[in-house]
């Protein structure tokens, strides 16, 4: 059965693409870089959408909240490789970090850098402003508060938009991460930068001036390669000097053996992988 649900922003419809079991494209990803996969058995659930000015996704599990994405992160992925993915903090079963044992200590007293967060690597911020579900909740009924005003842009369309949901929720672009540094992070876009801070002897550079994040070169390939999956994988837009600096990056640094067997217990997830990682290729 091929069946497409186009974005209508409406909470029934949203449910409905919930709702919908089994489904599967008939034809591939013409429109990709790489070949789709097969989805895995545990998928017991998958809904294809369909993204205004975007080729279809491919249908695949897609998480339906962010607590339950979170706790297969933490159960299924990172359950015997906790390390954060900015400075490689160690983290305990609590989501405790230890920041002696990333050069971070001088940030004992944070409450944010004491505890592991949830880090999206292509922002939700960046890829939410372009939905009219983050620029004007006020226009959606599903997401006006009993009080009368507006929620959010991202509760909003948490609520009424099943492409973003799937892309919010998407293991492949969810990392651990220390509170503090998340923070400090915000929304900003990934580059190369002169200027900024550095906290500790982490090398993660923090440019607040040009609101860019240089990433350390041993994470400068995963970064690239979940960067293109979301581009892919929803549509969204990447400059042409964003696509220019994240081909570098991959072409720098391969997948190593961890972003390999996070690929595949993620896939185990949502049966779908990364085809950047899985069929690496310098670009």
């Amino acid at each position: 059965m091929n069946t497409k649900i186009c974005l209508l922003p409406r909470g029934p419809r949203l449910a409905a693409a919930w709702a919908l079991v089994g489904m599967a494209l008939a034809a591939p990803w013409a429109w990709h870089r790489w070949a789709p996969s097969a989805t895995s058995p545990e998928a017991a659930q998958s809904t294809t959408y369909e993204v205004q000015g975007a080729p279809a996704i491919a249908a695949f599990t897609h998480l339906p909240t962010f607590a339950e994405a979170k706790r297969s992160l933490f159960r299924r992925v990172y359950f015997d490789h906790r390390q954060t993915l900015y400075c490689d903090c160690r983290f305990d079963a609590n989501r405790h970090v230890d920041l002696n044992s990333c050069g971070l200590a001088q940030l004992a007293g944070h409450t944010r850098a004491a505890r592991i967060e949830v880090e999206h690597v292509f922002p939700a911020a960046q890829f939410g402003q372009s939905r009219a579900c983050w620029r004007a909740p006020v226009n959606f009924p599903e997401c006006i508060k009993p009080n009368g005003k507006a929620r959010s842009g991202r509760e909003c369309c948490l609520r009424v938009d099943p492409t973003f949901v799937a892309a919010h929720n998407d293991l492949q672009n969810l990392y651990p991460e220390d509170g503090y540094l998340n923070g400090r992070r915000s929304n900003w876009n990934w580059g190369m930068t002169t200027g900024g801070r550095t906290y500790g002897t982490c090398p993660m550079r923090f440019d607040a001036s040009i609101r860019r994040v240089q990433p350390p070169p041993a994470i400068r390939g995963p970064i690239a390669r979940t960067m293109l999956y979301m581009r892919d994988t929803y549509g969204f837009r990447l400059s042409r000097q964003d696509e220019q600096l994240f081909g570098a990056w991959n072409n720098e640094g391969p997948p190593d053996a961890w972003e390999i067997e996070r690929n595949r217990r993620i896939r185990a997830i949502q049966g779908q992988g990364n085809g950047y990682v899985e069929n690496y290729r310098k670009l």
